[in-house]
């Protein structure tokens, strides 16, 4: 009977070597994926995290689990985007931070496309601007999955700008902006005086008199977070918020064909209907902000193309250094 029992518990410890008691799969066969968001759990984005995180779990018999940490839990976007680097993060859906490579602004030059079709085709496999994009992330050692429609950027202020609508005038009201030369190039062409203030200040600036508003966010986010600091909201359309499905590298490599593909597939129905969501999603936004009393200042169609001609002719030629010349010649053709 000794010996049977000594039997018994090697092969159970043979058994917990190798990973499996009977039909339960063990932790070193299963996968956990971390992956990092940076909107709050209400947001669409992060709504379609969950999704993605279901449906690889589903597809992969739990073999490949995703957890999600939403609202920057583990860390903004340029902390996450080197962790991803390292594998010590393996999966975000974030901002693109730029200081690795000045070419990863290229999806948000102003008036890249006028709608949310356009727009998508311009962010999607396939097109030059998801191209260049892709080549830059992957000489970082990362994996670009899709990128992500956040909605197009207009301008939150408690004060209301001058000849908004006019391209060329002085509006008179000095907004908030991302530390970014597209952001501010864009930004004093139309006429606007511009400051850098962290994003996380942002709020507090605007409801101290720091600054009057701020060029960065879509309805939604001017909606959720800043309708209690701002009393107009100005839907330029001018630049255009993304973020994007990342994956380390070396993960990715180390995966089947087969467990790819889920991941894919999962992502990629996320990453298009975010173009296609977004256009309800501005909607109901905007509705929500006029009954909340902010004022929505709005264009005629002729002012809009004005507008986006203005800033193709003026803002352009000046971003021709930091992109280079071929380059905007390419993605000109590409309108």
């Amino acid at each position: 009977m000794r010996k049977i029992k000594l039997f018994m518990l090697g092969m159970f410890i043979v058994s917990l070597l190798f990973g499996t008691i009977g039909n339960t799969v063990l932790s070193q066969d299963e996968l956990v994926i971390k992956v990092a968001g940076i909107s709050p759990i209400e947001y669409r984005s992060t709504k379609g995290l969950y999704r993605i995180a279901e449906k690889v779990e589903e597809a992969t018999e739990g073999k490949i689990k995703i957890d999600v940490f939403p609202m920057n839990q583990l860390g903004d976007y340029t902390q996450v985007f080197q962790e991803i680097q390292r594998g010590t993060i393996e999966m975000g859906l974030i901002f693109i931070p730029s200081e690795y490579d000045v070419m990863l602004e290229i999806g948000s030059l102003p008036f890249l496309a006028d709608n949310y079709d356009d727009m998508r085709d311009q962010l999607s496999p396939g097109s030059y601007v998801y191209s260049v994009i892709d080549e830059a992330i992957s000489n970082l050692g990362i994996k670009l999955l899709r990128i992500n429609g956040e909605g197009f950027i207009g301008i939150g202020s408690a004060k209301k700008p001058e000849n908004y609508a006019d391209p060329k005038a002085d509006k008179d009201t000095l907004i908030r902006i991302a530390p970014l030369t597209v952001y501010r190039e864009t930004a004093q062409d139309m006429g606007y005086r511009t400051t850098s203030i962290p994003y996380a200040d942002t709020y507090s600036a605007i409801q101290t008199g720091v600054c009057d508003g701020w060029i960065g966010g879509s309805s939604e986010i001017n909606y959720q977070v800043f309708k209690d600091v701002i009393n107009y909201y100005i839907p330029y359309n001018c630049l255009f918020d993304q973020t994007a499905f990342l994956i380390n590298q070396e993960l990715w490599d180390s995966l089947s064909a087969d467990e790819q593909k889920i991941i894919q597939d999962a992502v990629d129905i996320e990453a298009d209907l975010s173009f296609k969501d977004w256009q309800a999603i501005d909607k109901e936004n905007t509705k929500l902000m006029t009954d909340y009393g902010i004022e929505i200042l709005e264009f005629t169609p002729e002012e809009r193309e004005a507008l986006a001609e203005h800033i193709r002719n003026t803002t352009w030629p000046k971003l021709e250094d930091k992109f280079g010349k071929d380059v905007l010649d390419k993605v000109k053709e590409s309108l």
